[in-house]
């Protein structure tokens, strides 16, 4: 099956809505998932128009990302 924007933006919007919450709250509110998978892809848009003519920066960059993230 091909990976369609569409599919794309409702994983996107589902990773968000069913994080996995170690405290046991309820998940995020639907429209607050939306709004967190928006600024995800805002922030791919601007990374993707920095690192355009160099792969190898972006997809590091996004690695680099991922760490920072991980060691918060």
């Amino acid at each position: 099956m091909t990976l369609t924007p569409k599919l794309k933006a409702q994983e996107l919007v589902d990773k968000m809505y069913f994080v996995d919450d170690p405290m046991g709250n309820y998940p995020m509110c639907f429209e607050t998932a939306k709004q967190c998978a928006l600024i995800t892809v805002d922030e791919i848009l601007d990374a993707s128009m920095l690192y355009f003519d160099d792969l190898n920066s972006y997809v590091n960059f996004w690695q680099q990302v991922k760490t920072e993230i991980q060691a918060l």
